[in-house]
């Protein structure tokens, strides 16, 4: 019976490794300068956050982790880590490249803004996968099918479950949500709205509150936020009946503004006066929305 050929070793497979440790070293750089720079709009957005990681400092974690299985057996001198360690790399720049698809889509069809190191970041995957695929003497591609369709799955799944996070986060929050306020706001209701917080004024209420919500829609979609809220009913989101009961609420919804509580729906102009805010009163809002 004829011996197996063996196959020639060429050049892309003598220096496959130096060349995925070299990429990865680069973006390890890339996603280390950006974190020391600040966040751009794509890493800070609500798209791109796992766990509450942040996006540069998880793309640093993923080429730390490509760059060790690359330079692991060179520097150990370890054959038996041949193998372990490319299908490692396979798997590690094939969730790379898809992830990366990911962060292009957000970048262009939903936030509408460029990243250049984020651009670089998903070449530099996709060159990582390529590296795998023509940088090592594979017996046959058909044993990177299983393993490959698999991190694809997990990999579609997670950037698709981020993706539906980002786009409606309430669905994903235990508890009832409040009813949504549609008003608009204008200058004035943020202005006194940052200054209620600045004061430490904070208003407590219900999601089930017919009232409540019309003192939000008072201050309208924009504003409201920048108030401080706490929910007391416990099968609200992120209920604190114990705050509530301390502070001696008894009908919602109150407000604690300078240490004395106002019960019921405020005006603006009332809640401006009872709290020293001398800003723009012009309010768009006048007449409370039950």
């Amino acid at each position: 019976m004829p011996r197996k050929r063996k196959q020639p070793t060429t050049w892309i497979h003598r220096n496959s490794r130096y060349l995925m440790a070299g990429a990865s070293a680069a973006g390890l750089l890339l996603a280390i300068g950006c974190m020391a720079k600040g966040s751009s709009l794509l890493a800070g957005s609500a798209y791109v956050q796992l766990g509450g990681l942040s996006l540069p400092l998880l793309g640093a974690i993923a080429y730390f982790l490509m760059g060790a299985l690359a330079i692991g057996p060179v520097a150990t001198k370890n054959k038996s880590l041949e193998n372990p360690t490319w299908l490692g790399l396979f798997i590690g720049s094939t969730a790379m490249t898809i992830f990366s698809g990911y962060l292009l889509y957000v970048m262009f069809a939903v936030l509408q803004e460029p990243c250049v190191p984020c651009m670089l970041s998903a070449f530099l995957s996709v060159g990582l996968w390529v590296l795998t695929l023509i940088g090592n003497r594979w017996e046959s591609l058909g044993q990177l099918l299983l393993p490959g369709i698999s991190v694809a799955l997990v990999a579609s799944i997670a950037t698709t479950g981020l993706y539906a996070y980002a786009q409606n986060p309430d669905s994903f929050i235990a508890g009832n949500p409040p009813p949504a306020v549609e008003t608009n706001s204008g200058t004035s209701e943020i202005e006194l709205a940052k200054h209620l917080t600045a004061i430490g004024a904070t208003k407590y209420g219900a999601w089930w509150c017919p009232h409540c919500h019309a003192q939000q829609t008072l201050f309208g979609k924009d504003a409201f936020k920048y108030v401080t809220y706490v929910e007391c009913d416990e099968e609200g989101i992120d209920p604190q009946p114990n705050a509530c009961r301390a502070a001696g609420v008894q009908s919602y919804p109150t407000w604690e503004i300078n240490g004395q509580t106002y019960a019921g729906v405020q005006s603006l102009q009332s809640l401006a006066s009872v709290s020293g805010y001398t800003g723009p009163q012009e309010f768009i809002n006048q007449n409370a929305q039950h």
